[in-house]
């Protein structure tokens, strides 16, 4: 009788043990972020951990559509140019303050502020009067942000924004806590006990670094806490994609996304990855501030000498198309049967024109690529990209006669090397933020912070302002092709390939969102 009363103790204490056993996935975000401030950051590693540790006024759903988050319900007034958002009942910081209206309107204006440097101010822009405040013609009182009471939030516009919503759900629109951020302006998102968030998880620890990793723990705070239903997450820095595949095979990865390009096509007929649609293109930046890239032909010279399906076939190898434009698939064209691309047509051949090419490099004065200065191509450190580093090299080789230096860089020195413009050609890369032309299209806007190349036309920059500016939406679309037309006869840019992903999840987790454009959203998952 005794044995038996022992068996049943211990089968308790197990029971016991296995459920207060936090439950945790391991994600590999692959680099270790420049920053994941909110204001500051524009890269898709950064941005991966923001959406799982801040809440804005609206939150992508899992069906990529503005939902309501810290807001519950907003007003507009009849001529659609003010908005009331009305938050939600005990909203608080993950340090147990609470959360209000005015901090709504200090993190926007923080954004706006030219001081801060946010690489994403201009989506702000449809604020009344915050394009003027940053370019230092108006105060921030002038900026038509106000918080009447605790719980409400206006915002009137400069124009009507056909995107307000989407804008709203992107994670840099997030409330800010001006009491800790005042005292490490620049630093106060590096540490936890200054990271003070309004997500769904909170920042545990941060190890820099290859090999390190980022440790999100759940926030019992958060408006949405019993939803939830992961303790923990860890989100690790490994850049090499043979690794993170062994890690993955043995068990220390639950979810990735960086496969090695090799392996992709075996893994996906096994079943063992799966493919999902993503907005993004891969490109070539051209500094067109220096020589020689100054001169389209160049320019074009070299974006013609890519062989685009020789790329896709044989170097990236994960389902990715050749470009014909800078706006990819999947993009909403001005009807249901055609998209964007469809309807824009192509401008660039799958296969290189190298008869066209070598013409043009001719024309601009280094036939067969005689007199062609020392120029280099810059990349972010890992396989992948210096696979696509070589197949280039060989290609404007092969076609142009032209020598062409190749140097990787740490993934944070070279995000600061290409907004620096300091390259002849880089590599670059860009996930939509929506799903509309304009996301990528306005990256090649004059000034803009996003804007790598130096490229300026202003007959770009009008058909862009006015598609900003547009309501009707078939209108809208036609700037936006028009703007796409400028740009891919100018060619500051050369697109390569429009993106697929293909990502391996372990079958111990369920309900890991991955949306086409970039953002992998844990607040939803679980482990079985």
């Amino acid at each position: 009788m005794r044995k038996i009363v022992i068996a049943v103790l211990l089968v308790s204490l197990m029971v016991s043990v296995s459920h207060s056993a936090p439950k945790e996935i391991v994600y590999n975000l692959g680099a270790d972020p420049r920053t994941i401030d909110p204001a500051l950051n524009n890269a898709s590693d950064g941005a991966n951990v923001i959406v799982n540790i801040f809440d804005g006024l609206l939150r992508v759903s899992s069906t990529d559509a503005p939902e309501p988050a810290c807001a519950e319900s907003w007003d507009v007034s009849a001529d659609g140019m003010t908005w009331t958002f009305h938050l939600r009942d005990g909203l608080k910081w993950s340090d147990g303050q609470p959360i209000t209206a005015s901090q709504f309107r200090d993190g926007f204006l923080r954004v706006l502020d030219p001081e801060t440097g946010s690489p994403y101010a201009y989506y702000a822009f449809f604020i009344r009067n915050g394009e003027a405040f940053y370019n230092g013609k108006a105060k921030p009182e002038d900026v038509g942000l106000s918080a009447p009471d605790a719980k409400t939030f206006i915002i009137e516009l400069e124009y009507v924004n056909p995107l307000m919503l989407d804008y709203l759900s992107f994670p840099v629109f997030q409330p800010a806590r001006n009491d800790v951020i005042s005292e490490n302006p620049r630093s106060w998102a590096a540490k936890p006990e200054t990271l003070i968030s309004n997500g769904a998880f909170k920042l545990e620890s941060w190890k820099h670094g290859e090999g390190g990793e980022i440790v999100l723990v759940k926030n019992p705070e958060y408006w949405d806490a019993e939803n939830v239903k992961v303790d923990r997450l860890r989100f690790v820095f490994i850049n090499d994609e043979n690794t993170a595949l062994a890690a993955f095979r043995a068990g220390r990865i639950d979810y990735m996304g960086t496969i090695p390009s090799q392996m992709v096509q075996m893994l996906l007929k096994r079943g063992e990855a799966v493919s999902l649609p993503a907005l993004g293109t891969g490109f070539c930046d051209f500094n067109v501030t220096r020589k020689p890239f100054d001169d389209v032909r160049v320019r074009r010279a070299f974006t013609l000498a890519i062989d685009r399906r020789i790329i896709t076939e044989k170097i990236t190898m994960s389902g990715q198309r050749p470009a014909g434009g800078f706006v990819c698939d999947l993009v909403p064209g001005t009807t249901d049967s055609q998209d964007f691309r469809t309807e824009g047509g192509s401008f660039l051949p799958e296969r290189a024109d190298v008869e066209e090419a070598r013409r043009l490099l001719a024309e601009a004065g280094y036939p067969n690529g005689e007199g062609f200065p020392k120029v280099s191509y810059k990349y972010n450190s890992n396989s992948g990209n210096k696979a696509m580093a070589e197949a280039l090299q060989g290609m404007w080789k092969r076609a142009l006669g032209v020598e062409v230096e190749l140097l990787n860089e740490e993934w944070k020195v070279f995000i600061e090397t290409r907004n620096r413009k300091d390259y002849d050609i880089a590599r670059d890369a860009w996930i939509m933020d929506f799903f509309d032309a304009g996301s990528i299209l306005e990256l090649c806007i004059t000034g803009s912070a996003q804007n790598n190349t130096g490229y300026s036309n202003p007959e770009f920059d009008e058909a862009m302002r006015k598609s900003a500016h547009e309501m009707d939406r078939v209108r809208r679309i036609n700037y936006m092709h028009d703007a796409e037309r400028i740009l891919m006869n100018d060619l500051p840019v050369a697109p390569i390939y429009f993106y697929s992903s293909a990502v391996m999840q372990s079958k111990r987790v369920k309900d890991i969102w991955r949306s086409p454009r970039g953002f992998v959203i844990f607040r939803g998952a679980e482990v079985l």
